[in-house]
């Protein structure tokens, strides 16, 4: 595969691999699901964190340096709740709902707390460091699989293709075992 050439399962490939790479969600649909995320972040944090901020009269306020100040640590805890607690509970916030994909452990089974937290708040804090250009591991790796994904050993599937890809692994296995 030439380096300028997109990932895309070769015909030697397993039947598992190729149901892998349809099962997993494209970038496009993760960055979709993350733009729906911000703005449902955005609304929270004009409904709630910053009238709170303003009748208390701390949102100039800050400790050190105006990096740490009340309202972009309120920001920062409000979105790393979100994505933890969603991420945990429904293995997909409301974007990745809305879009259709969700968030699986790499052997196929529900996340565990600690793989969320990775996940979810220290590659995702990591990735925004770094100006967002981690994401853009997603086009170009194997699965689709961003920096955060490594970290927690997890993969974005669309949901519809996942429950077929268990569906064809299944009658696979059987019909495979079946006829020895």
């Amino acid at each position: 595969m030439e380096h300028n050439e997109r990932y895309r399962p070769e015909t030697n490939d397993s039947l598992s691999d190729k149901l892998d790479y349809m099962a997993t969600a494209h970038f496009f649909t993760r960055a979709i699901s993350y733009i729906i995320d911000i703005i449902i972040l955005w609304s929270i944090s004009q409904i709630l964190i910053y009238p709170i901020l303003n009748v208390l009269d701390i949102r100039e306020a800050y400790l050190w340096i105006p990096f740490f100040s009340a309202d972009s640590i309120m920001v920062a805890v409000i979105y790393f709740t979100y994505f933890v607690l969603m991420t945990h509970f429904f293995q997909a916030t409301l974007g990745k709902m809305i879009t259709g994909i969700s968030v699986i452990s790499q052997n196929g089974g529900r996340l565990t707390f600690v793989q969320v937290i990775y996940r979810e708040l220290v590659g995702r804090f990591i990735c925004n460091r770094l100006f967002y250009l981690p994401y853009l591991m997603i086009i170009f790796t194997e699965n689709r699989i961003g920096l955060h994904d490594f970290f927690a050993d997890t993969h974005v599937v669309k949901n519809n293709y996942q429950s077929y890809k268990n569906m064809i692994k299944s009658r696979y296995m059987r019909e495979t075992y079946d006829g020895q």
